[in-house]
């Protein structure tokens, strides 16, 4: 799990990292920090929230992530490329 996922045992790890990698999502458009190292986060994030959603039987779950991540991935092309 990467550094700084918030911990909450009672959720399911997928749900903690796909919290981290939205709270990177805000740090992006409020402009803080390097946009580079902050998508690099967001993708990194969520890869691990759909991996864990897939080792924990929510395949659904893990489809709806990578759509994000997806949707996300194509904003940044828009706006910062």
């Amino acid at each position: 799990m990467p550094p700084g996922a918030p911990e909450n045992p009672q959720e399911p790890a997928y749900k903690r990292l796909e919290q981290l990698g939205e709270q990177y999502c805000e740090e992006l458009h409020e402009g803080s920090g390097s946009r580079a190292g902050l998508l690099s986060e967001i993708k990194e994030c969520f890869a691990a929230a759909i991996a864990a959603a897939r080792e924990e039987g929510f395949a659904a779950e893990a489809k709806r992530l990578d759509a994000r991540l997806a949707h996300i991935v194509e904003g940044y092309r828009r706006y910062f490329t």
